[in-house]
C-alpha cells in the first residue's frame, strides 16, 4: 500500500460521509471518512504517478497539541514541522500532503516549499488561489452534473477574490443543492471534475500535478 496522509486548512477538505470517529494518528481511514482532499488527492496521484486507486491508502495524520492541525497552523513553520516528523518509522507514511489558501498572499508558496526542507518524509505543499474551493467551482461540467444547474464564476476561479469561491459554492449549493450535504457536495465535484480542466484554468492546480509528479517517491 502506498500510505498518504493530508492535511488541509478547514474541516470542508478533509470531511466525508463518516465523522463519527476520532481517529488516532496513522489509522487507516476507510472511504467513507475521505473529505474532497482525500478523493482529489487520489486522483491526482493515479494521474501523476500512475498509482492504482486501491493502492493508495488515506491515514490520519500528527495532531498538535491533541487537535487536528487546521487554518493558519499550517502556515507557521513553528507548527506545521513538527506535523511532518513521525517518531515512530513504522507510522510514517510515503507521502504527506499540505493544502492550503493563498488568501491574497503571493508568496505563502515560498515559505510553505521552505519549511518543507530537509525532512525525514516526502512532502508536497500546494497553494491554491485563492482558496481550495476555487478548483472545486473550476469545471462548469462538473458544476452541472453535481448542483444540476449550469453555472460557472464571472471570471476564471484564480482571478476572483478572497472568499468568493467559497462564496459562489455556498450560494449555488443553497439555492440549487440545499437538501444535499455540502461534504458530498464537494466529494462529488472533484470526482466529476475534469483534471485537464482544472489544470487548464487554475495554474496552482497545475503546479501541484507538476510537483506530484516530481516527488521523490
Amino acid at each position: 500500500m502506498f500510505r498518504v496522509v493530508v492535511y488541509a486548512e478547514g474541516p470542508g477538505e478533509l470531511t466525508g460521509r463518516d465523522t463519527s470517529r476520532q481517529r488516532a494518528p496513522g489509522t487507516p481511514l476507510t472511504e467513507n471518512e475521505l473529505g474532497s482532499a482525500h478523493l482529489l488527492v487520489r486522483r491526482c496521484l493515479e494521474r501523476a504517478r500512475s498509482l492504482a486507486p486501491e493502492l493508495i491508502q488515506f491515514e490520519e495524520p500528527l495532531r498538535s497539541r491533541g487537535k487536528l492541525a487546521r487554518g493558519s497552523m499550517l502556515h507557521s513553520r513553528t507548527t506545521l514541522r513538527p506535523l511532518l516528523f513521525w517518531a515512530d518509522e513504522d507510522l510514517r507514511p510515503d507521502l504527506a500532503i499540505v493544502l492550503v489558501d493563498a488568501d491574497g498572499k503571493e508568496d505563502r508558496q515560498a515559505e510553505l516549499d521552505s519549511t518543507l526542507q530537509d525532512l525525514t518524509v516526502e512532502a508536497v505543499a500546494s497553494v491554491a488561489i485563492q482558496e481550495f474551493e476555487a478548483w472545486l467551482i473550476a469545471d462548469p461540467q462538473a458544476v452541472k452534473a453535481v448542483i444540476r444547474k449550469p453555472l460557472s464564476p464571472p471570471k476564471p476561479p484564480e482571478r476572483l477574490g478572497r472568499r468568493q469561491a467559497k462564496e459562489f459554492l455556498q450560494q449555488w449549493s443553497d439555492e440549487h443543492a440545499s437538501k444535499q450535504d455540502p461534504a458530498e457536495i464537494r466529494r462529488q465535484l472533484v470526482q466529476e471534475c475534469d483534471l485537464d480542466t482544472l489544470a487548464r484554468v487554475c495554474p496552482a492546480f497545475a503546479e501541484f500535478l507538476r510537483r506530484l509528479g516530481s516527488a521523490r517517491l
